[in-house]
Parts: C-alpha cells; structure tokens; sequence
C-alpha cells in the first residue's frame, strides 16, 4: 500500500503453499467487495508505472500467477482498510485468528525463553541476519 501524500508504503511479502494459492485472486476480489475495494488487473510483467499515470495512493498485489491486482484509493469513498492484505491471507490460510498482528507475536519455546520483548528483539535479529544480502542500506 502507498500513498503519494507522504512518502511512506507498507511492503509485505508473505510465502503461501502452492495448493492454496490457485484462489487468491477470488480472495481478493471477494474481500475487496465487502469494503468498496475493486481492482483493475494487471498482466504478468506490466510495469506499475505504465498503470499508473499520475502519483496517487494504491495498493498492489502481486499474485502468484504472475498478475497484479492494482486497487486506485481515490476510486473509493470508504477508508481503505489498514489491515486488508492481512485480512485476506490470514483467511486464504484458513487461520483468521492471524489478521491481528498483536497474535502473531513470538510465544516463549522450550529453545527460545524471555518477555515478549525481548522475543521479539529475537525474531527481528532472525530476521535481519536472513534479509541481510538484500538490503540495499548495507
């Protein structure tokens, strides 16, 4: 999601398994109707700037097929939805209980003890340490 008002975008890439990613195209496009939310979509390889004329709030998914599903804000008269990607990953995983992010926190393991926070501190180091090769501020 980005908006052209600030500079500022939520990235999240979450890894689904290959049986469920056939329908996520209807996931969206369902969930997106209870809120105002349509798409436009966009083929394999289309570049976001080609789609988007002007600078304008979006959001964007690219789906495993190789679309991308592009939803204009300004086309909408309802707030979008902060929590909308989650909402409907959480639900194509058959795990509704994680559109909450505040769920989704470390728990403590027989391997990994500690408060939530420095859990927390833990899982972010993980994963730091994984993205390292890919950030482009290194």
């Amino acid at each position: 999601m980005a908006n052209s008002q600030f500079e500022h975008m939520h990235v999240q890439a979450v890894a689904l398994p290959a049986a469920l990613a056939g329908g996520c195209k209807e996931h969206f496009e369902r969930h997106g109707a209870r809120f105002g939310v349509s798409f436009e979509v966009l083929p394999p390889g289309s570049s976001l700037d080609a789609a988007m004329e002007k600078a304008e709030p979006f959001f964007r998914v690219e789906l495993p097929s190789g679309e991308h599903l592009l939803h204009r804000m300004a086309n909408n008269s309802r707030k979008h939805p902060l929590q909308f990607g989650r909402e409907v990953v959480a639900n194509i995983l058959g795990k509704p209980e994680l559109k909450d992010w505040k769920k989704c926190l470390p728990k403590p393991t027989a391997e990994r003890q500690g408060t939530e926070e420095q859990l927390e501190g833990l899982v972010t180091n993980d994963f730091k340490a994984v993205f390292a090769p890919f950030d482009p501020m290194q």
